[in-house]
């Protein structure tokens, strides 16, 4: 570096009284820590003897006295310097006009191109070093870098002309097939990549699935919208994988048409709804790794070299955090699938012994077809198993919390509104002695009827069910109830693609307006016509939505709030006063 580059933290300051008789180096780091950075770098200041007292060279040793003046000219350029200088670099090649090294992740492209400075041979404080591409600060993968200004011209007129052969590796989420990038030319001939992404953002409400930051350094935003032939040139599958949170993990090869925008090639693969690996932009979080950082490198280069002109190619193996990741999702896939053959084993259902466990998968998962609760046609809530059909709610774990709250308060009446097949109800009755009577509420014939098997099956003879809309219930005559339990529909219909998964149980049941809060401000509305005085109303309240559903209530006296298995507030007790 120059002169004219370096940079000097000075210091002049007089010692006070107070500090009598105190080590300097003390001293420095309890006032003027901001100089000279650390105890490391203080002491190397020291020995860069850029430290003086009263004009002389100081020991870190030295003592102070009232009245000494302290001067410190710290070199932070130079302490810059020693630390790009312990950056490890990975140099696969390099001659004086050239240089190929391999980035890691979590290193701007900036930094490390100063560290490669350092590390690389046959180089002057005079020169600098240039790159055609950068990457991301997450993204990992092999550099060209010229070192000289007549490679950096022959280089970059490869890279411009699209002469130079890159190829980027990276983990998707979802499944992509062979004929892929065939289909994605197709969707060009009607729509742009940009009008697709406004498509998805407004059909699929991906705003939070897509996540943003500020480190998109290569983004060009006149080269956002170009058209995939201008962006690849091939996408080849190399593994997929299945995946506990994605159903499937497919890797695949890129072969980029230079120049490269790494941007516009995520959003590429987000409109297709298959993002890369990542918590950047246009990329998608996996649940189970996220602290993978980004699954994207760059791991194959091919250029003329710009004296000799012999066609030069290097490749480099993945990340092992690529594997790592496969590996993690299989295992917990494979877990998730061996307890659904055992349930079904259990439940005397054979399968197809030619289709394993791909065959089950592919026509019980919870994304692509019906819940398993449904293909057994029960399901266990409470220890009690139920029978469930198409015509009712698959009973959560998470809901259990409900009967215990109420079963604690020992009533004589209870009522369970949007009853469905009976489980909170019957299992209450099932608990709690003191209950001589619960009735379920339902506008669903056909659930109600799943309830009365249940109640037969289990043999509750305490449980009357009615046909009967909520909003209706002060006509039904049914006299008051000590508690009503209630777990009503509470999901937003903004949330309908989140939950692909529901889409086989009643829309009625799940689905509310008012962003879902509508059947609570109905039940402020119509419980106290059933409800005598210190009656308690026990509700089941989605994730986030509990002081929302306080403020409808109000009026009403919080009991208790129980959290639910995932410690979160679930279960919300209020008593009529």
């Amino acid at each position: 570096m120059t002169d004219s580059n370096k940079r000097i933290n000075y210091l002049k300051a007089t010692v006070r009284e107070a500090d009598n008789d105190t080590r300097i180096k003390k001293w420095l780091l309890k006032h003027y820590r901001s100089i000279v950075q650390s105890q490391e770098c203080c002491r190397r200041a020291f020995h860069r003897k850029e430290v003086s007292v009263n004009g002389q060279l100081a020991e870190e040793t030295r003592i102070l006295k009232g009245g000494d003046i302290v001067e410190v000219r710290y070199d932070q350029a130079l302490v810059d310097r020693e630390k790009l200088k312990t950056i490890p670099v990975d140099i696969r090649y390099q001659d004086e006009h050239i240089a190929i090294v391999w980035k890691a992740p979590g290193l701007s492209c900036s930094i490390f191109e100063k560290a490669a400075f350092y590390a690389l041979t046959n180089t002057t404080e005079q020169e600098k070093f240039w790159s055609p591409y950068s990457m991301q600060k997450a993204a990992s993968g092999l550099l060209v870098i010229a070192k000289t200004e007549k490679a950096k011209d022959e280089i970059n007129r490869q890279y411009q002309k699209g002469e130079m052969d890159l190829s980027i590796r990276a983990i998707c989420h979802g499944r992509l097939f062979p004929d892929v990038l065939d289909r994605i030319k197709e969707q060009e001939k009607t729509t742009t990549i940009q009008e697709e992404v406004q498509q998805n953002n407004n059909e699929k409400s991906t705003k939070n699935d897509y996540n943003n930051d500020n480190d998109d350094q290569e983004d060009d935003q006149d080269n956002m919208n170009r058209p995939v032939t201008e962006l690849l040139k091939s996408i080849a599958i190399v593994n997929i994988t299945r995946s506990n949170h994605a159903e499937y993990l497919t890797t695949v090869d890129l072969a980029i048409q230079t120049p490269l925008n790494g941007a516009a090639l995520r959003k590429l693969m987000a409109t297709q709804d298959r993002p890369i690996v990542g918590n950047s932009t246009y990329t998608r979080v996996l649940k189970s790794s996220k602290d993978k950082g980004l699954c994207m490198t760059t791991n194959h280069i091919a250029i003329t070299h710009p004296t000799t002109h012999e066609r030069l190619s290097w490749n480099s193996n993945e990340p092992d955090k690529f594997e790592l990741l496969r590996a993690r999702e299989h295992k917990f896939w494979k877990r998730r699938m061996d307890e659904k053959l055992e349930t079904m084993r259990k439940a005397g259902i054979s399968m197809d012994a030619s289709g394993g466990d791909e065959f089950v998968d592919d026509m019980y998962n919870e994304e692509n077809g019906k819940p398993l609760a449904y293909v057994l046609g029960e399901k266990e809530f409470c220890q009690l198993k139920f029978k469930v059909t198409e015509a009712c709610l698959v009973p959560r774990p998470s809901s259990e919390i409900l009967v215990q709250a109420t079963v604690d308060r020992k009533p004589k009446r209870v009522l369970d509104i949007g009853t469905g097949c009976g489980n909170l109800l019957l299992s209450i009755l099932n608990q709690s002695k003191e209950t001589e009577c619960g009735i379920g509420l339902d506008i669903s014939k056909e659930a109600l009827q799943v309830a009365k098997e249940n109640a037969d099956r289990l043999g509750i003879k305490t449980a009357q069910f009615v046909e009967k809309d909520m909003s209706l219930l002060p006509e039904a005559g049914l006299g008051l109830f000590d508690v009503i339990v209630c777990n009503p529909p509470y999901l937003s219909e903004k949330a309908i693609f989140k939950h692909r998964l529901l889409e086989h149980e009643p829309a009625t049941a799940l689905f509310a307006n008012d962003d879902g809060y509508e059947w609570y401000t109905v039940l402020s509305k119509v419980a106290p016509t059933v409800m005598h005085r210190h009656s308690k109303l026990v509700l089941e309240c989605g994730k986030g939505m509990m002081e929302r559903v306080q403020v409808i209530m109000a009026g009403w006296k919080t009991v208790e709030i129980r959290k639910d298995s995932h410690n979160w507030d679930r279960c919300l007790v209020l008593e009529m006063e």
